[in-house]
């Protein structure tokens, strides 16, 4: 892929979008999308960028206007040519199902086919869980919607899945023994437009 939407980015940290896709592919073309004025004043010193070989840029754009997305987006990325659309972690900040699902199939339709959705999604595992989502909403914080481990494969309807298909993402925490991984409660997955 040398093409990416990364819808709801949040706060630059280390290795963003443009970093990983540019070690891998250094002329390839990122727009970042979100809507927050902290994360907009972060992009504008972090994210933007046009070297001889790349063009990374910034859309002031809420993920709940897809049209106003791909419009938007349409600036940087070449839409003849596949593009990966990313939400990592995002949609479950709505809380009605089918309207995240609406949005992630009208972003879809606008690429052409050979474009990849990359979703990631927080789902429920427990009691815990719950608690976690409690006292995140209580900071003021939009509140976070965990679904079932089903729910975000509703997403990929149409699509190809990619192994290894919807998977439990887990984190690499550091711990005593290195090289343990602790569940984190996302699941996510990676889809082909055919």
């Amino acid at each position: 892929m040398r093409q990416f939407l990364d819808i709801g980015t949040g706060l630059p940290t280390m290795q963003n979008t443009h970093e990983a896709a540019r070690a891998a592919v250094p002329d390839s073309k990122i727009v970042y999308l979100d809507d927050d004025p902290v994360v907009l004043a972060h992009a504008r010193a972090l994210l933007t960028s046009t070297t001889s070989e790349g063009v990374t840029s910034y859309v002031d754009a809420d993920y709940r206007e897809p049209e106003t997305i791909i419009s938007d987006a349409r600036t940087v990325p070449n839409f003849s040519r596949p593009v990966a659309v990313m939400f990592m972690g995002v949609l479950g900040h709505l809380a009605d199902f089918d309207e995240m699902r609406s949005i992630v199939s009208r972003v879809m339709a606008a690429v052409p086919p050979g474009s990849h959705l990359l979703l990631r999604d927080g789902v429920e595992i427990g009691e815990a869980k719950r608690r976690v989502g409690e006292a995140y909403a209580d900071t003021g914080a939009v509140r976070y919607h965990f679904r079932t481990v089903e729910r975000p494969r509703e997403c990929f309807d149409g699509l190809e899945l990619v192994e290894p298909g919807l998977v439990s993402i887990s984190w690499w925490a550091r711990t005593p023994r290195k090289g343990t991984a602790e569940t984190v409660g996302g699941y996510g997955a990676m889809g082909r437009k055919l």
